[in-house]
Order: C-alpha cells, then sequence, then structure tokens
C-alpha cells in the first residue's frame, strides 16, 4: 500500500545520502573570547570551507528567525557576501598576511551581522522578492528579473544552512536543498561546535 511505497521511496532517497559529522573543539565560549559572533564565525569557517573544496564560491542559505513579527517565519541571509568572498580569497592568497587576513575577516563579520540584523528586522531581500513574484496576477507579464538566468542561480542554494543550539543536542541536520550541494546544519555550544553536513553521495 501507501505506507509500503512511501517506505521504499524513503530507503532510495537514503540509499544516496551521504552524511559526516565534525565536531570543532573549541565552542560559543571560546570563539566570544576572540570578540567576535559565534554564528558570523562558524559561517566564515562554512565559506572558507567550501571554497578550499570547490575553488569557488557559492549561493549560500542561512535561515533567519523573523518571529518578532505576528506570523513571522523566516528570511534568508545571504552567507557568501562580497566581503565573505574577500576573506576567503585572503586565506587562498599566499602573498596575504596575517594581519590582512584578520582585517578581512573581521569586515566579513561585521557585514554578516550587519545583514542578519537586517533580515530579522524583515528587511532581507528573498521574502520581498518572493512576495512580489506571488502577487502576480494571472496572465500579468513577469518582470524581467525572475526570468533572468542569474536570479535563479543566485537561489540555487549550493550551501543550505541553519543553526540550532542547545547543550542538550550533540548534533542535528537536515538533507541538502540543491542535488550539487550541501545541507549543513549546525550546533555552537559552550565547549564546542558541531557540523553536521549531508549530500547526494552518487
Amino acid at each position: 500500500g501507501a505506507v509500503r511505497a512511501a517506505e521504499g521511496r524513503f530507503k532510495e532517497i537514503m540509499d544516496r545520502e551521504a552524511l559526516h559529522v565534525e565536531v570543532a573543539p573549541f565552542g560559543r565560549s571560546e570563539i566570544k573570547r576572540l570578540k567576535v559572533a559565534p554564528d558570523a564565525f562558524c559561517q566564515a569557517a562554512i565559506q572558507l570551507a567550501f571554497f578550499r573544496y570547490a575553488g569557488r564560491c557559492a549561493a549560500t542559505y542561512e535561515a533567519c528567525s523573523t518571529r518578532s513579527f505576528l506570523h513571522g517565519r523566516t528570511e534568508t541571509i545571504r552567507s557568501c557576501s562580497a566581503d565573505m568572498k574577500a576573506f576567503v580569497q585572503s586565506m587562498s592568497d599566499a602573498t596575504s598576511s596575517p594581519k590582512g587576513r584578520h582585517a578581512a575577516l573581521q569586515k566579513a563579520l561585521s557585514s554578516h551581522r550587519a545583514y542578519a540584523g537586517l533580515c530579522s528586522l524583515g528587511q532581507g531581500v528573498d521574502r520581498h522578492l518572493l512576495g512580489l513574484k506571488m502577487s502576480l496576477r494571472e496572465g500579468e507579464e513577469v518582470p524581467k528579473i525572475f526570468t533572468d538566468g542569474a536570479f535563479d542561480k543566485s537561489r540555487t542554494w549550493e550551501l543550505s544552512t541553519s543553526t540550532l543550539s542547545c547543550e542538550h543536542f550533540e548534533s542535528w541536520g537536515f538533507g541538502q536543498v540543491s542535488d550539487e550541494g550541501f545541507g549543513i546544519g549546525y550546533t555552537i555550544n559552550n565547549k564546542e561546535a558541531t557540523f553536521t553536513i549531508t549530500c547526494r553521495s552518487d
């Protein structure tokens, strides 16, 4: 019946999934000792890891709560900013000094925190664009921005990320949202940070 079919489909999906859990031996207290925001720090680590893996940056989704609004749900923090790109490039540039890399990191973290703050206040771009697209009437001409290839590429999340920090959780995660991408659920607890990474194995 339907239940047996669903079980078969679930097994088929899971058989082609890969999962890896990475535990960093430092957490929120150690990161704060460096006088940086833990979430921004972890997002920078994710961006650097992907850049070293793929040799480029990628469209990145980080879930941001908009719970301060009635029926508020989420907005998208686009973690791969111009400043974040400059930071990961500096880390791969042999001519970049430690001081220059540190300055690039600080700028990237500051930009990330600023945009995250805007997103939590409903000032992000993604839900605004979604609202505009959903408000189109039947037969109405679709604005060119929504048919531009760059628009689709910018929301094909090669990195889909979210954090859920709780001392009672050892790890948690979710599947990637793009067949060529990664799902990264991370927890920043007091003494360690855990990253659960999923992707297609085929």
